[in-house]
């Protein structure tokens, strides 16, 4: 964990963001250096090979990656785990099931990867969703108090939670229970869905606010340019911006 908050802004928060293209990946690392991922989504590449040749080229250029899933998709968590198993990035985004065994197979590979758990919100503060797996996900039975699955997550070596969907600013009291709990054990929380340049402060107030040692909010859609639908530099000056006016910067 000390080498993620290292990299964050204010030591406290990382952004991940998503690019279409190398170009940039690049420019958004030479604007937030440490302080940004760019995410690569295994659901964007249906052959292996090709997401793992894309993660490579980033590296090349020092680009941070975190490798995903896509939207959250259940059904691509292995497809994830071996691009992260050929390219040894940094972040991973897993579902909630196969979140420690990830973290155990590229510890056995001696990756420094940083693998999350992925939850979603049942509605209800202080209870979350943890079947977000490709059959878990369907049983629609899958909730448990934060606390205790953050106690699982930790038992299997899982540092970070991923809460998805937020939907912006509109669950703010279930971010906040999350937030609290993994503050209590100190993990990183992750909140994804919904995050704009206009509510992204808020959300980070939020977690500050519970005391979480990092945060990592994702911004794909919301800085893209509608034009070129990849990155668009100045929305992500803009987040930047919102978020440093919380450490008085």
């Amino acid at each position: 964990m000390k080498s993620f908050i290292e990299r964050a802004i204010g030591g406290k928060v990382l952004l991940n963001i998503q690019t279409r293209s190398v170009e940039a990946s690049v420019q958004a690392a030479e604007l937030l250096g440490k302080a940004v991922f760019t995410g690569v989504m295994a659901k964007d590449f249906p052959v292996l090979e090709e997401g793992v040749r894309y993660i490579q080229a980033l590296q090349e250029r020092k680009v941070q990656v975190s490798a995903g899933l896509g939207d959250g998709s259940a059904d691509q968590w292995e497809k994830a785990l071996q691009l992260a198993l050929h390219t040894a990035p940094l972040h991973l985004n897993q579902i909630f099931p196969a979140a420690g065994l990830s973290q155990y197979a590229l510890r056995m590979q001696e990756a420094p990867t940083l693998v999350n758990a992925m939850v979603r919100p049942a509605g209800q503060p202080g209870i979350v969703d943890i079947g977000t797996g490709p059959l878990s996900q369907q049983t629609g039975s899958a909730r448990v108090p934060v606390e205790a699955a953050l106690a699982m997550m930790k038992e299997a070596g899982v540092q970070s939670v991923k809460f998805f969907p937020i939907e912006g600013s509109k669950r703010l009291e279930e971010v906040r229970a999350v937030a609290r709990a993994a503050a209590k054990e100190g993990m990183m929380i992750e909140p994804t869905g919904g995050i704009t340049p206009d509510n992204a402060a808020e959300i980070v107030q939020v977690c500050l606010d519970a005391g979480v040692p990092c945060i990592m909010p994702h911004l794909y859609g919301s800085l893209k340019n509608p034009e070129t639908g990849d990155l668009d530099k100045r929305k992500l000056e803009a987040t930047y911006r919102s978020i440093m006016s919380l450490f008085g910067e």
